[in-house]
């Protein structure tokens, strides 16, 4: 009698089922490799995205720092001309054309008068990165920056456009000297309304300007805190031409004294015949 083969005590399972098995963990190996290269992806553009923001944050204080401190240097300066202008204002109408006042008023056109600028390319920077801002919640910041901006622009027009004032008046009357009382430049000028007022409102903008300069650090240190930036950081982009550029080079600076020479006497010149190598 032949024997009975021997039954395994668990049956074969079907290779099919073997086959589902084997595409299910792949497919579910490529969801999870796609997910984490994605997520990686993502945080990575985020931290991007966040560095992007801290440096063009601290771009625009230090740019706002920097404004700052220029009009608070002005206001002294403003204050040096006020003090011409309170003497000149204090001459009589009758003491006027006397060589003292000619001086004097020479002395006050002769100072430089600087020129308010400020650097817009910081302003473009911010604009042109606006859309790094977005979603972060942060519309306080950008708010007090655009009014930061538009105070620099509104200063900037206000400060130069009393030089602008000044060098029209001073023109007018060289231009048409006829139509002013006074015997000298000197009086005609000082006798005129309009020029009179002009010096009158140099001692206003020494204020204002003294006022803008700490308005912005005020304004410029709520930004710092909103922004979670140091002051260290925010200095040392204001500064930050100053402070390289001797390090860079490898020597100082030269000043415009260095190139200061005597006027020329002609008494020590050669005959002009000579000089033209005539």
């Amino acid at each position: 009698m032949d024997e009975i083969p021997n039954v395994p005590d668990n049956p074969q399972i079907d290779k099919g089922g073997n086959l589902w098995k084997t595409l299910l963990l792949t497919f579910l190996g490529t969801t999870m490799s796609i997910l984490l290269t994605f997520g990686t992806s993502q945080l990575v553009a985020q931290h991007r995205r966040a560095q992007e923001r801290h440096l063009t944050a601290s771009m625009v204080m230090g740019n706002i720092e920097k404004f700052a401190s220029t009009m608070e240097n002005f206001s002294e300066k403003m204050a040096v001309r006020d003090t011409f202008a309170a003497y000149l204002l204090s001459i009589p109408m009758d003491s006027l054309d006397n060589p003292k006042s000619e001086n004097l008023l020479n002395k006050f056109l002769s100072l430089n008068y600087p020129l308010l600028k400020h650097d817009k390319s910081v302003e473009k920077v911010f604009s042109n990165s606006i859309d790094t801002w977005k979603n972060t919640g942060n519309f306080r910041f950008i708010e007090g920056v655009g009014q930061m901006f538009s105070q620099m622009d509104y200063w900037e027009e206000l400060h130069n456009g009393l030089l602008d004032e000044m060098q029209q008046e001073i023109a007018e009357i060289n231009k048409n000297p006829d139509a002013h009382p006074g015997r000298t430049s000197t009086a005609k000028l000082m006798r005129d309304p309009n020029f009179r007022r002009i010096l009158g409102r140099f001692h206003n903008l020494a204020i204002q300007e003294r006022y803008v300069a700490d308005h912005m650090r005020y304004i410029n240190r709520y930004l710092m805190k909103l922004m979670d930036i140091s002051e260290e950081e925010v200095m040392a982009f204001a500064h930050k031409d100053e402070d390289n550029a001797e390090a860079i080079v490898g020597e100082p600076k030269k000043r415009l004294s260095e190139f200061v020479t005597p006027e020329l006497n002609i008494d020590s010149l050669p005959a002009m015949e000579e000089w033209l190598g005539e």
